[in-house]
């Protein structure tokens, strides 16, 4: 079929629609009055199907419309319900800190009743050896802050973290227990056996008690404390606990395992302690 008479055969058709859609609503109004009703049941069977694409027509699109429009809503809601989500999540995220916050307070506050004669400047650890070479950690509290060498960190429990390794005048530098060149005596809270506290980071952040007598009762479990000997640190500080003991039936001494009891690198304050006599 040519293109022209192709067209010429769909402009009838539309013609025909047409006349057919208006010949049906002419027998709608005229039905009201009831006065066509043979003819009305006549054209009702010609014009019904062509009524019905009509209908079925404009329910689709209305469909299509409400579904569009139910979809807004939906994404809508998840907006909100994305935002709620966000604020208790944030909302719990502050009260976590709080609770941490408080913690901190409460064994910093425990510690000083526990100890009086000691005193400490609350510090802020601000970074730790970006070369890997060391286990240190840099605290943003030094000379200005009466910081000196040697003295000992601890964690706002008490618990042992290292010592003082330099100052400068607004921050310093902490040997942690778990570097290999740390060395603290120690003494078991048990039996109080005595033994050295060295660092071995280099085997997963662990300590070895070394220079234990051979015949010395220290077993796993024990807790170590500081003796207070040498250096600035005060006696009776918790500085790990044993985790494993090593005898050697030719040596004259033994040694053990230990592990620290805090997070070293994970602790936001620390307590540098200033002053403080033996227990």
């Amino acid at each position: 079929m040519k293109q022209k008479d192709r067209s010429l055969s769909w402009t009838r058709t539309v013609y025909l629609l047409v006349a057919l859609v208006l010949v049906s609503l002419a027998l709608v109004l005229l039905s009201q009055g009831r006065q066509l009703g043979p003819v009305e049941g006549a054209a009702s069977v010609v014009f019904t199907p062509v009524q019905q694409f009509v209908h079925d027509a404009t329910s689709g699109v209305g469909g299509w419309i409400d579904s569009v429009r139910r979809a807004h809503d939906l994404e809508e809601e998840n907006k909100q319900l994305r935002t709620a989500l966000d604020a208790v999540t944030a909302e719990n995220a502050t009260n976590q800190e709080y609770k941490r916050e408080n913690e901190q307070l409460r064994a910093m506050l425990k510690f000083q009743t526990d100890r009086p004669e000691i005193a400490a400047v609350l510090a802020n650890n601000i970074g730790g050896d970006a070369s890997g070479q060391m286990e240190i950690m840099t605290i943003d509290r030094g000379v200005a802050d009466g910081i000196r060498d040697g003295m000992a960190v601890i964690s706002p429990g008490g618990i042992l973290m290292g010592t003082v390794l330099s100052t400068k005048k607004d921050r310093s530098t902490v040997l942690l227990i778990t570097d290999h060149s740390s060395s603290v005596a120690v003494a078991s809270q048990r039996t109080q056996s005595p033994g050295t506290l060295k660092g071995m980071w280099q085997e997963g952040g662990r300590l070895s008690v070394q220079h234990i007598p051979r015949d010395a009762d220290m077993k796993e479990g024990d807790l170590l404390l500081t003796t207070g000997t040498g250096g600035k640190i005060p006696k009776g500080l918790i500085a790990g606990s044993v985790s494993a003991v090593h005898q050697n039936d030719v040596q004259s001494e033994k040694d053990a395992e230990a592990l620290p009891l805090v997070e070293l690198n994970t602790l936001e304050n620390v307590l540098v302690i200033t002053s403080g006599g033996e227990k």
